[in-house]
């Protein structure tokens, strides 16, 4: 092989390993774009900005110059603009549309403000009427991470049409209060982790995504929600622990979240629940006796059940019959 034959596959083979250099960071990239965070704390939308995303202003009892004094494109942009997609949605054919909005805008904002948010409204009906077609493509999502990949996907749609700024801006909020119950709702479900792995995850991913904010985050939900969360991500742990063990995790997170008077009143709710679940299995019990005693006419179980009901439950028997023909009706359709 001569010395040109040769710096022609050396050339070759650089040529190749920067061609596999370059896709594998395209690809490390774009996989990053699908699993990495749509919004985290660096993105600067704080707690308050999720409460202003979810406080509803009705535009047509307020005056919208108080909501853009120093700026058409904020937090609340977003709302006016759905708010103008329902006012004027009489209006089929676009110039009529946009004629309307246009003249309504001039009529209740200074000129450069109404110009400013009648180019947002148009570009928002842009991405209104496109966004169907693009759902079709994407499909449904399926797991946690079909559903954030749709996240992705979804704003980076609307960054193809409001640019990234405006778009972040505008929908950063909504976005995030989607993303942030995905990512932890997936840990707490995660039932091949124990609670400590658990709570350890969401202090990271409480830390990535709100940063100074996440003690803040953490405590933001009522108590009792907070409580059915930890029981659920201590399931694991709980199902290997005997009961005085079970017990005894439960008081435990009890007493991080409730005050005494709370925990008695739950402890309260416990000891009916187990009266309740005892009273029915004793109850179940002897209805089975009787539906299998052979010496026994169909009519006559009928009765003696219905006597049996009268006496275990009393007033609430007429309840239980209900439920258990509820029942009963469910399990025929099951069968079918």
């Amino acid at each position: 092989m001569d010395k040109k034959h040769r710096a022609a596959l050396v050339i070759a083979a650089v040529c190749a390993l920067c061609l596999l250099f370059v896709l594998f960071h395209v690809l490390k990239r774009e996989d990053a774009a699908q699993q990495g965070y749509v919004f985290d704390k660096n993105s600067n939308i704080k707690l308050k900005d999720i409460e202003t995303y979810f406080q509803v202003v009705d535009f047509r009892e307020k005056n919208p110059r108080d909501y853009f004094q120093n700026s058409a494109v904020n937090r609340y942009t977003l709302q006016f603009l759905m708010f103008l997609d329902s006012n004027f949605k009489e209006f089929d054919n676009e110039k009529d549309l946009f004629g309307q909005v246009e003249k309504y805008l001039h009529e209740n904002l200074p000129a450069e403000t109404a110009d400013r948010l009648f180019e947002l409204y148009k570009k928002f009906v842009k991405y209104q009427r496109t966004l169907g077609e693009r759902s079709r493509e994407w499909g449904m999502p399926k797991t946690t991470e079909d559903a954030i990949a749709l996240l992705h996907k979804l704003q980076e749609h609307r960054r193809e049409i409001f640019g990234k700024d405006v778009a972040d801006l505008l929908f950063g909020p909504s976005v995030k209060a989607e993303e942030y119950p995905l990512r932890r709702g997936a840990i707490v479900a995660d039932k091949n982790l124990y609670g400590a792995e658990k709570e350890k995850m969401l202090r990271q991913l409480n830390e990535d995504m709100w940063g100074e904010e996440a003690d803040q985050v953490e405590a933001y939900a009522e108590p009792y929600v907070r409580y059915k969360e930890k029981l659920a991500m201590y399931e694991k742990d709980m199902a290997e622990m005997d009961e005085a063990g079970k017990k005894a995790k439960i008081r435990a997170i009890r007493e991080e979240i409730f005050t005494p008077e709370q925990i008695q009143g739950l402890e309260e709710v416990d000891h009916l629940i187990e009266r309740e679940q005892s009273r029915e299995k004793a109850y179940r019990a002897k209805e089975a006796e009787i539906i299998n005693d052979p010496r026994l006419e169909p009519t006559e179980k009928e009765e003696k059940i219905k006597k049996l009901q009268d006496q275990m439950y009393g007033e609430e028997a007429d309840a239980l019959r209900r439920r258990l023909a509820i029942e009963r009706g469910a399990n025929a359709l099951w069968k079918k």
